[in-house]
């Protein structure tokens, strides 16, 4: 296998890898969305439960494009803060729907979305100087998680 190939390969193994562990976080969601979810108070800009799967298999992709070329930089002076808060925020990212769908915990989730948007507005912020392409593709995972901040706190507040 060429260079070029490598490249590719390693490429698309990230962007599937990401789609694959959050289809898979994702899926556990399922039992819970059709009993505790269905009974709950929700806001009215909240989308129809198919827009989910759909905006975050996008938006994982976007997600493992980002880890992509952040693992591929050169390095520079802020390359291991960035690979930081790339890593937490995709912990946090994980953490969030077992803790809101399987334990029921709407205000921890709360504070993990907040944390999460605090982290990746960083992200983007320490990115944009050098790897444009990353904090640019980042920015539509920001205004998701804002709104899912928006949803979840609706529902810690009016539940």
């Amino acid at each position: 296998m060429n260079a070029e190939n490598k490249t590719r390969f390693s490429l698309i193994i990230w962007i599937v890898l990401l789609i694959a562990i959050g289809g898979a976080i994702g899926s556990l969601t399922k039992p819970e969305i059709s009993t505790w979810y269905s009974t709950l108070n929700r806001s009215l800009l909240t989308p129809p439960n198919y827009v989910f799967p759909i905006a975050w298999t996008i938006l994982y992709g976007i997600i493992g494009v980002c880890g992509w070329l952040i693992w591929r930089a050169s390095s520079f002076p802020k390359l291991k803060v960035l690979k930081t808060l790339y890593v937490i925020q995709l912990i946090l990212n994980w953490s969030w729907t077992p803790f809101f769908f399987r334990y029921h915990l709407t205000g921890l989730s709360l504070v993990i979305l907040g944390a999460m948007d605090i982290l990746v507005g960083a992200l983007i912020c320490v990115a944009y100087p050098r790897m444009k392409a990353v904090s640019l593709l980042m920015i539509p995972y920001l205004l998701w998680i804002l709104f899912a901040t928006y949803l979840n706190f609706y529902i810690w507040w009016y539940n």
